[in-house]
C-alpha cells in the first residue's frame, strides 16, 4: 500500500531528541518538498516527490510517515571524471541552473511556512529581515546558533578538548562576536547543504537534488560559501563557479559576493572544526561503549598494539586525522598560531575519552 505511488520510497519517521548542528527554517524535508511540488512544480522538475501516509497498529497510536521519492541513480561523488577531482562541465552547467532556480523562488511567499526561532534561544531567529543590514545580521545569526546554542549545549567538555588541541575558549569566543559588515543582498530560499552526495545523477545524466532538510530562507551568498566548503573544487573549477552563481542568482543577488564570501568561508570553516570534533567524539565514544560491552560478554579481542586493539587504534588515528583537517581550516580564521601534530591530537582525543569514561 505505502509503496504505491512510487516505484522506489525513503520511509522517515520523526524522532524526538535529534541533536541539530545546523539551523533549520521548515519543520520536514518532506514540508519543504510538497512547499516546492505546490507552488513551483514547473520550476523544480529535479527534486523528489513526496507525499504523506498516517498508518496505524494495534501497538500504537496513528502516526504520520512521510513518503519521498526515491531517485535512482549515483551520487555525484561516484561519477567518475576525465580529470580527478572536477566535476563535469555537463553537471557544473546543471548546478547553475539550480542557483538559478533557487533564486527564482519568491521567497517571501515561504517566510510563514516555517519557525526559524530556535527555542531557547533568543539570539537565532532568522525571520527578521530588516531594510538595511539583513545578510550583517543573518550571518550574525548564524554564528550565535553554532557558537552559542549548539556548541553550549556540549561546553562543558569540549572547552578542555579544545584547548588540548591548541584552540583556548576566549579564541572561539571572540570569532563568535566578530560582525563583519556585508552588502545586503535580498532573500532568497537556500537549499543549504549542496554537496556531492546531495546530488543524484540519473540514467540520462540529469541531476537530482536531494536531502532539504537544511533548507533556509536568507542571503543566497551563504548557499554559496556552504556549497564551495563541502565541494572542494580545483581554484580554477571554483573560480568558474562563482561565476556561473553570479550569473545564475543575478546582479542584486550577487552585490558585493566577492568582498563577502571570505566571511561565510571563514565562518563555515570553524563552524566544521566544531562540528567535526563534536561528531569525532561522539563516534569514538560510542565505539569505545561497544567495544567495550564487546570485551564484557567474551568477544575476541583481535589482534593487539601495544595494550590497545588494534581496531581502536586505527580508528582513533582516523579521528584524529579528520579533527586536524579541521583544524588547519579553521586556524587562519581564530588566530592560532599553529596546528598541532597527529599525535598531540590523538593524545588530546584520547584524554576525552577517558574524562568521560570516568564521569
Amino acid at each position: 500500500m505505502l509503496a504505491g505511488q512510487f516505484p522506489w520510497l525513503k520511509l522517515r519517521e520523526p524522532r524526538d531528541g535529534v541533536f541539530w548542528y545546523d539551523m533549520r527554517w521548515f519543520p520536514s524535508e518532506e514540508y519543504v518538498l510538497r512547499l516546492l511540488r505546490d507552488g513551483f512544480g514547473d520550476t523544480f522538475r529535479h527534486v523528489p516527490r513526496v507525499c504523506e501516509q498516517r498508518v496505524q497498529d494495534e501497538a500504537s497510536p496513528v502516526r504520520r510517515i512521510g513518503l519521498i521519492q526515491f531517485i535512482e541513480g549515483v551520487t555525484l561523488d561516484k561519477v567518475r571524471s576525465r580529470r580527478p577531482g572536477r566535476i563535469a562541465d555537463r553537471y557544473v552547467r546543471q548546478i547553475e541552473e539550480l542557483f538559478g532556480t533557487l533564486a527564482s523562488v519568491d521567497a517571501g511567499s515561504l517566510v510563514g511556512h516555517g519557525s526559524p526561532a530556535v527555542e531557547g534561544c533568543a539570539g537565532c531567529d532568522l525571520a527578521s529581515w530588516p531594510e538595511q543590514g539583513g545578510s550583517t545580521q543573518f550571518l550574525g545569526r548564524l554564528k550565535h546558533f553554532t557558537f552559542n546554542h549548539a556548541y553550549e549545549q556540549r561546553r562543558r567538555d569540549m572547552d578542555d578538548l579544545l584547548a588540548d588541541l591548541g584552540v583556548p575558549s576566549d579564541k572561539l569566543a571572540a570569532f563568535a562576536e566578530r560582525r563583519p559588515e556585508l552588502t545586503d543582498r535580498p532573500r532568497k530560499l537556500l537549499h543549504g547543504d549542496l554537496h556531492k552526495k546531495n546530488f543524484v545523477v540519473d540514467r540520462a545524466g540529469v541531476l537530482w537534488t536531494i536531502d532539504w532538510e537544511l533548507a533556509l530562507v536568507g542571503d543566497p551568498l551563504y548557499d554559496l560559501a556552504t556549497h564551495l566548503h563541502l565541494m572542494g573544487y580545483p581554484s580554477d573549477q571554483e573560480a568558474d563557479v562563482i561565476s556561473r552563481w553570479e550569473r545564475a542568482v543575478g546582479a542584486e543577488a550577487a552585490a558585493g559576493a566577492r568582498e563577502d564570501l571570505p566571511h561565510y568561508r571563514a565562518f563555515k570553516r570553524v563552524q566544521s572544526l566544531c562540528t567535526d570534533v563534536l561528531r569525532t567524539v561522539a563516534r569514538l565514544s560510542t565505539a569505545a561503549r561497544e567495544d567495550g560491552e564487546g570485551m564484557a560478554e567474551g568477544a575476541p579481542a583481535g589482534h593487539r598494539s601495544g595494550d590497545r586493539p588494534a581496531a581502536p587504534v586505527a580508528r582513533l588515528r582516523g579521528a584524529a586525522a579528520v579533527v586536524r583537517r579541521a583544524l588547519e581550516a579553521a586556524q587562519p580564521h581564530l588566530e592560532v598560531d599553529k596546528t598541532q601534530p597527529p599525535a598531540a591530537v590523538e593524545m588530546a582525543l584520547q584524554a576525552f575519552l577517558q574524562r568521560t569514561e570516568d564521569v
